[in-house]
């Protein structure tokens, strides 16, 4: 507690997306937090999300992905399951979406596994960021007919870990076309799988 006192005293907390003083790490501001555009129930079968990929969660999720802010995790991760809509229940097991190792060495770790860790921490239900290995390493795309090839066969089931009869939840920072979430249900389904379903931060919407 003292150490934490301190440690606030010589480097008080910030908002992650403006850089505002607030009380705890890793918490938003509260113009920041009013911001955020937040999805409610799943945005198709057995998939959902929290909120709009746009300029206040973009930083959330870069600041995880590229910044070392892991704390921000439990946020994105409290949100995650407060939109779950059901996606949640009934799971056996989650899993975050794979990076090749040639990119986990630059980042130091995964993102995807980071939420799915954070997200049992709250409903109970157990990660296991082994069931599937990104094989393939693959240039970012523009179009959606070049994310989709560009995922083809770029996973695979890890076979020490079964998903024989389970019901697996891919866990993610966000979702733009589906390509790699569907990619990796393809993957676990063909492994034996019972069900994949989909909980993502953030997701993509067109612009009217």
């Amino acid at each position: 507690m003292f150490f934490d006192a301190l440690l606030n005293a010589f480097f008080p907390p910030v908002c992650p997306v403006c850089a505002k003083r607030v009380a705890v790490s890793g918490a938003l501001c509260a113009d920041c937090f009013s911001r955020m555009q937040f999805l409610s129930g799943t945005f198709a079968e057995g998939r959902a999300a929290a909120v709009v990929y746009d300029d206040v969660s973009k930083k959330l999720i870069l600041g995880l992905k590229y910044g070392d802010r892991t704390e921000l995790a439990g946020l994105m991760a409290r949100l995650m399951v407060n939109a779950s809509g059901g996606v949640l229940d009934g799971a056996d097991v989650l899993t975050g979406v794979p990076v090749h190792w040639k990119r986990l060495l630059v980042r130091k770790y995964n993102q995807a596994d980071l939420l799915a860790f954070a997200v049992t921490r709250l409903c109970g239900v157990p990660t296991d960021p082994m069931l599937i290995r990104r094989v393939k390493s693959t240039p970012k795309q523009g179009t959606r007919r070049d994310r989709f090839e560009n995922v083809r066969d770029a996973f695979a089931a890890d076979p020490e870990h079964p998903v024989k009869g389970k019901v697996v939840v891919l866990i993610d920072d966000v979702v733009t076309t589906g390509a790699t979430a569907e990619s990796c249900g393809r993957v676990l389904i063909k492994a034996g799988a019972k069900e994949v379903r989909l909980l993502t931060f953030a997701k993509a919407v067109e612009k009217a």
